[in-house]
């Protein structure tokens, strides 16, 4: 409002009785008050930063009038601690966001009958009922049932398990196409869930804040400045050369050094769909020498695909896909609906069945075209009374071996066939890998779901080191195990499962996409479209950014350097001490405003 009121008061006015001042010594008084409030607080802790010879600096020019020096540096000093806390970690809020993994009420097996009770009353040995699409509100163990269980919240599997009497389950694992009964062995804060949440929370409070460029010499910069300002006082007898040193010595360019690079750098990373939450976490990046991949819905798409068909007695592979995608024409599960859209994307007539039964745990069974169809998994579908031989069965283990789902097809009683399902790869994926390596970063991919699948993909990405079958408390330790090399680690990941490890890391990066909330709120960097590609950008982002604030650094000290040596005999005045100050800081903000227009690389 002062530089709206009276823009040629930036230079400030020679005559005191000018009241075209006062709106900056408004805005000087309501500038500093905090600066001076955190300068005392400093001095009472003994901890000199930067705000100590700031606060004397604008309270030696508000006392010679010169109000619109001290209002810049007062506004300019605030400015660049308000944008280096710009966009605040919002994780705490995430972690409430895990409730929604968990029903409020619950089926309980109580005394012969079943009650709904809240799900804060469930006790460990209570026997749950799970229907088709719950989730599953306790770790326990099934004791009657068959269901589809999707876990890939907590263990990152990417395709749903077949789960029965004896089998373990997670709390917040989604049952379909079948009902449980459970028997709850860890309920509330202990289950798997619980301690996840527990985790994210540890690893957040041990997070040390990045302390500010200039507090971290401050301890130097503050005598220096006030040590100064009184020899020149004591020598030359006049006390204004002693303020202009003061005022010199403000740092207005330095505090522009860093924000404005960071901030430049994170609108450039915005425009090209990355979130970075805050400008610490440039400067973090800028160290990364490993980065951790998990593998559903990160490094591949979290979905199974179609990849090969293999046909039995004389049927045409296109002619076995259709009818297994008639069959599946109303499944709800992932692997049937995988087989739907191949079908449909090798343009194949889909029709109806007449007649659909979904067999829980089995696959399904359906009448289309006056023939029967039993689409399932090879080893189940011999409850059906369909006979597979030891040839098939070898066949459908030998596809298996890599890591995929086999799906085995019979039509009219008799073995048609069997359909592979992978979870595919990113398109970007390979790419990515490769273009980290160019940049001498180390990979490495960390996963829940099974080791074949897992060495599958990483050898089709040329990563050579795999942790697999992991859950989520391995994969924090796994990454601090690479913290305790000497490593700066960044993790990406997209599930609840991935949250600790976010945490942990040096950065946290999440598929903004599909991931999860968790995910998303706990990670440092969310990449909003789900593309890989913009993490080797990042990458290059952030060296080009601390590149920045070097330059603008050495460029602020060299400024300091000349101000103070023209201050001795007395060449600066307040008001022109000032005004060096306001124009040495145009380098600095065109420096770092060339980060916004950098490109992809």
């Amino acid at each position: 409002m002062a530089v709206i009121d009276r823009p040629g008061g930036v230079i400030a006015s020679e005559d005191p009785a000018d009241t075209g001042s006062l709106p900056y010594l408004a805005s000087a008084l309501v500038g500093s008050a905090y600066i001076w409030w955190s300068a005392i607080q400093g001095i009472r802790e003994r901890d000199f930063t930067a705000d100590i010879p700031v606060s004397f600096a604008t309270i030696a020019a508000i006392a010679i009038e010169q109000y619109s020096a001290a209002a810049v540096v007062a506004v300019l000093l605030l400015a660049g601690g308000l944008l280096e806390e710009f966009v605040a970690a919002r994780a705490d809020r995430a972690l409430d966001a895990l409730a929604g993994l968990l029903p409020d009420r619950v089926l309980v097996r109580r005394d012969g009958s079943e009650r709904a009770v809240a799900l804060e009353e469930v006790l460990v040995g209570d026997v749950l009922r799970v229907r088709p699409g719950e989730r599953i509100a306790v770790d326990g163990e099934v004791v009657a049932g068959n269901a589809s269980v999707d876990q890939a919240a907590i263990t990152g599997e990417s395709m749903p398990v077949e789960r029965g009497p004896g089998d373990g389950v997670f709390a917040g694992t989604l049952a379909s196409l079948g009902t449980l009964e459970v028997r709850a062995t860890k309920v509330g804060a202990q289950t798997t869930l619980g301690r996840i949440r527990r985790m994210v929370e540890d690893a957040q409070q041990s997070k040390a804040p990045i302390e500010r460029v200039l507090d971290r010499y401050a301890k130097l910069y503050t005598p220096v400045a006030l040590v100064l300002a009184f020899v020149l006082w004591q020598v030359t007898g006049e006390p204004t050369r002693a303020i202009t040193m003061l005022i010199v010595f403000c740092p207005c360019v330095m505090v522009l050094a860093t924000p404005t690079a960071l901030v430049a750098s994170i609108g450039n990373a915005a425009l090209r769909g990355s979130l970075v939450k805050k400008g610490a976490t440039i400067e973090a990046l800028e160290k990364v020498d490993t980065v951790c991949f998990d593998k559903t819905g990160t490094l591949t798409l979290g979905e199974p695909r179609l990849v090969q068909t293999v046909v039995l007695d004389g049927l045409a592979d296109t002619e076995l896909l259709r009818h297994a995608a008639s069959a599946e024409t109303f499944s709800e599960h992932p692997l049937g609906q995988a087989i739907v859209r191949g079908a449909r994307a090798r343009e194949l007539t889909v029709a109806e069945p007449e007649d659909f039964d979904a067999l829980p745990g089995l696959g399904v069974r359906a009448q289309s075209g006056g023939r029967s169809i039993v689409v399932g998994r090879p080893e189940l579908l011999a409850e059906q009374g369909i006979g597979l031989d030891a040839r098939l069965r070898a066949r459908a283990d030998e596809l298996a071996a890599p890591g995929a789902t086999v799906v085995a097809v019979a039509v009219d009683e008799r073995p048609a066939g069997l359909l592979v399902l992978q979870d595919g790869l990113r398109p970007d994926a390979e790419t990515v890998i490769a273009r980290l390596a160019e940049l001498a970063v180390r990979t490495v991919l960390i996963t829940g779901d099974n080791r074949a699948t897992a060495q599958r993909i990483a050898a089709q990405l040329g990563i050579a080191e795999v942790h697999a079958e992991v859950l989520p408390a391995q994969k924090a330790e796994i990454v601090r195990g690479l913290q305790a090399e000497g490593r700066r680690v960044a993790f990406v990941g997209d599930g609840v499962n991935d949250g600790p490890a976010l945490a942990v890391a040096d950065v946290g990066v999440a598929m903004g996409g599909g991931g999860t909330d968790l995910a998303i709120e706990t990670a440092d960097v969310s990449l909003l479209a789900d593309e890989l590609a913009r993490l080797p950008h990042l990458l290059g982002l952030s060296r080009a950014a601390l590149k920045a604030i070097r330059q603008n650094l050495v460029f602020s000290l060299g400024v300091l350097g000349i101000a103070v040596g023209l201050t001795i005999p007395g060449i600066l005045t307040p008001v022109t001490g000032a005004l060096l100050h306001e124009l040495s800081s145009i380098p600095v903000i065109a420096n770092s405003a060339r980060l916004i227009r950098r490109r992809a690389t």
